[in-house]
């Protein structure tokens, strides 16, 4: 990310500098746009796998970089059609981001009319087909003219939908090479095979001899739109074939474009029975060298997670994603800190304990569903936004003024300004953390700091004891939390 950064400043600075100079862009010799359309390769080429997401904001920046209005043209043609053309996929996205915002806003013009009317059926073509979106639904016919609606609601399977003409002589080379893999793997998917022409009688000679695939756990089905009136062109981007998507249980587009080689890669690994282990010293070191040795946000982890999903699973490769994710959870499951601990809180909900189609084996489920139902239920306590619960319990009070020993009622402690610190026996941090309480108050009349420690709680009262752990997530000691008006949880799993 460094590098990128790096490049982009300089680049930035490249841009700028030509503009401010004078030097209109219509005026630049050719070896100085060729110098120029080499940096904007390199960068595109640096940012190639940091995912659609970035890369918009890159072009966004490049281009508004632009004073010259000729130059602002060829940096927002030059992206586009970088992105237009390249085989990475899910690319497109970039693409119709770049027409949409720069090109049919009138903010950047085409060179022509017939170029712009090419960019505009692209994007009208590609749009609603991109990687993350949802499958557009489909209204078609089986082989007994029954018609069949696709992607109206969620599936228990993965989709792989083809697209195919008879006369089309890729079509017949993807279509031996596609019946080898699902014959050979027999994945436990559904293939959907969609006829995109009108001649009845070829189709079904071609699927006779073509696409009658011997499988046992693969659904086959047939389809097609014999008077092409329901559109499966344009929502598809179906001009010409063949065309391959991927799409998850919920409807989720995850691969578009695909041939039958791409397409192994990304199915083999979701049905591959691979035990992983998690958590190893490799992988605590790799997580101690990107988080560095300072406070840790729950943003930076959300930026490790995401960079993570965008460079493994959105580009088809589930088992890195599972390997890194869970090496991550484990890792996360180590340390102290609040930016750790909320970064883990959705670093499980959003990306394993939403995610049934890639935890899905039993190993799965012992090594990591399992551990993050388990966190999930202890993150889920005390959260932010809560009231405190209505407890009283034996504690320390620490103010600028005083110390006082005694039972307290959580939801009794006035100001905006009140830390909880549940602290145990025998434990260096705690203890660390008791002396920064006592110099938090000293030096802010506003603050409160109610010491309680969990052991005598336990030995006293067990039944408050149970209240307690019901309460707070306790697996880690020390655990702070701040709290103000109308006893609100601000924060927890700070540190003072």
């Amino acid at each position: 990310m460094r590098i990128r950064q790096k490049m982009r400043y300089f680049l930035g600075v490249a841009l700028l500098f030509l503009t401010v100079a004078g030097e209109a862009f219509a005026q630049l010799d050719s070896t100085v746009r060729k110098a120029l359309d080499t940096r904007l390769a390199e960068y595109f080429e640096a940012i190639e796998f940091d995912g659609p997401g970035v890369q918009k904001g890159e072009c966004d920046f490049l281009i508004e970089t632009c004073l010259d209005s000729l130059m602002r043209q060829h940096v927002t043609l030059s992206a586009y059609e970088h992105y237009r053309d390249s085989h990475v996929m899910g690319s497109e996205a970039v693409a119709i981001h770049v027409f949409d915002r720069w090109i049919a806003s009138g903010k950047v013009k085409m060179r022509n009319e017939t170029e712009l009317l090419a960019a505009r059926v692209f994007a009208e073509f590609n749009r609603q087909s991109l990687i993350g979106n949802s499958a557009p639904e489909l209204h078609l016919y089986d082989m007994e003219g029954d018609p069949v609606t696709l992607f109206d609601e969620q599936s228990d399977r993965f989709s792989v939908l083809y697209f195919y003409d008879t006369s089309c002589a890729t079509c017949k080379v993807q279509t031996i090479l596609l019946r080898n893999l699902l014959e050979d793997e027999d994945y436990p998917v559904d293939f959907i095979a969609v006829y995109a022409s009108d001649d009845e009688e070829s189709w079904r000679k071609y699927v006779a001899e073509q696409l009658d695939l011997d499988v046992r756990k693969t659904r086959v089905r047939h389809l097609w739109d014999p008077d092409l009136s329901y559109d499966f062109q344009r929502k598809y981007g179906v001009i010409q074939t063949p065309r391959m998507f991927l799409i998850a249980p919920d409807g989720t587009i995850l691969g578009r474009g695909l041939d039958a080689h791409a397409l192994s890669q990304m199915l083999s690994p979701v049905f591959e029975e691979v035990e992983l282990e998690y958590g190893n010293d490799e992988s605590i070191e790799l997580y101690d060298s990107l988080f560095g040795s300072g406070e840790v946000s729950a943003k930076e982890v959300d930026d490790v997670s995401n960079y993570i999903e965008a460079n493994t699973l959105f580009k088809g490769d589930t088992l890195m994603f599972r390997q890194m994710t869970g090496d991550l959870m484990y890792y996360l499951s180590l340390q102290r800190g609040e930016g750790f601990k909320e970064g883990m809180d959705r670093l499980i909900k959003e990306k394993i304990l939403s995610r049934p189609d890639v935890w899905k084996t039993q190993d799965d489920s012992l090594k990591v569903v399992g551990m993050a139902q388990m966190y999930d239920d202890l993150l889920s306590k005390s959260t932010p936004g809560k009231r405190l619960p209505d407890l009283k319990l034996p504690g320390t009070l620490l103010t600028s003024k005083k110390t006082r020993t005694g039972e307290f009622r959580l939801r009794g402690l006035r100001g905006d300004q009140n830390y909880i610190m549940f602290v145990t026996d025998g434990c260096n941090v705690c203890a660390e953390q008791k002396e920064a309480a006592r110099r938090l108050v000293a030096g802010n009349a506003k603050a409160k700091v109610l010491i309680i420690n969990v052991d005598d709680v336990i030995a006293s009262n067990p039944s408050l004891s149970d209240a307690l752990f019901d309460a707070f997530d306790l697996s880690t000691l020390p655990f702070i939390l701040k709290a103000g008006s109308k006893s609100r949880i601000y924060r927890r799993y700070m540190l003072l």
